[in-house]
């Protein structure tokens, strides 16, 4: 299936500006639609406080979360206009919790393009909840670093693979970006419990895999990495790094417990340091 709906979270913030951008790039590559989303919640009051509240003020206080709405879908259209994309757009704004509200709307497109979470890992006062979207979304997410300079696309890309089940659902769910690809790094980190297991198992070959569907696959063993950003998602951000692909493909979220909304380790690591965009899939 072809690449032809993309929707993109954006609320005018620097995040979400670089992932418009990206969006517009990846959708004049692919011929894509760009749909931009912007999440509301309503206004509520507590009963007591209600009581004490005029039409006038709530009134006034809808009418501000409406026109900030209203700004904010200008600044998308313009830096639409500014980029010169010939391709269609469109707007829509939806109504509900951001991180849930985001995730049921991905299901109607594509693929889901957003800024990094910026304060996801440092704040309890945010509005989307990584876990919650990623786990929820049923489509992939691209995520795009808040310092990224958006570039023509290199046609090179990078996947995370360690045989599980998680690696194995975002190889899929990004088939069809990879298979536009002229260059994949397959990546394993030493020492990977999963990346071992499957290498106990000769007759299965991931990069055979890959060569069957044009894909012109280069299996990379990286070390783990030492220092301030260790371990596999160390080694994984040190090779983006020194590569520069257009896209890290990853799954998510690969040491919970059935129905467990967990994150930690490696999905953490990644999407707290990312320097490249990255594609992650549940």
């Amino acid at each position: 299936m072809a690449i032809r709906d993309l929707v993109v979270a954006y609320d005018g913030n620097e995040a979400s500006e670089k992932a418009l951008e990206f969006a517009l790039r990846m959708a004049t590559k692919y011929g894509a639609m760009v749909t931009g989303l912007n999440v509301t919640m309503p206004e509520r009051f507590e009963g007591h406080v209600r009581r004490w509240m005029t039409s006038d003020t709530t009134d006034a206080i809808k009418k501000a979360r409406l026109d900030a709405i209203s700004e904010i879908e200008a600044k998308f259209r313009k830096h639409v206009a500014a980029s010169e994309f010939t391709g269609e757009t469109g707007w829509i704004v939806e109504e509900g919790p951001a991180d849930l509200t985001i995730a049921r709307t991905a299901r109607f497109f594509d693929v889901l393009i957003m800024g990094q979470f910026l304060t996801a890992f440092s704040s309890d006062r945010r509005t989307v909840d990584p876990p919650t979207l990623l786990l929820r979304a049923g489509k992939p997410v691209i995520i795009v670093p808040k310092d990224y300079t958006v570039r023509p696309f290199k046609d090179h890309a990078a996947i995370a693979w360690d045989g599980s089940r998680y690696a194995a659902r975002a190889l899929t769910d990004a088939m069809q970006i990879l298979e536009t690809k002229t260059s994949l790094d397959v990546l394993t980190v030493k020492g990977d419990a999963h990346a071992e297991e499957m290498a106990k198992m000769p007759g299965l070959d991931i990069i055979i895999h890959l060569q069957r569907h044009g894909i012109d696959a280069n299996l990379v063993e990286l070390e783990r990495q030492s220092g301030r950003i260790n371990g596999i998602g160390g080694a994984l951000l040190g090779h983006c790094g020194a590569t520069d692909p257009d896209v890290l493909v990853m799954g998510a979220f690969g040491r919970g417990t059935f129905g467990q909304t967990y994150f930690g380790g490696v999905s953490r690591t990644i999407l707290q340091h990312q320097n490249v965009p990255v594609l992650i899939s549940h």
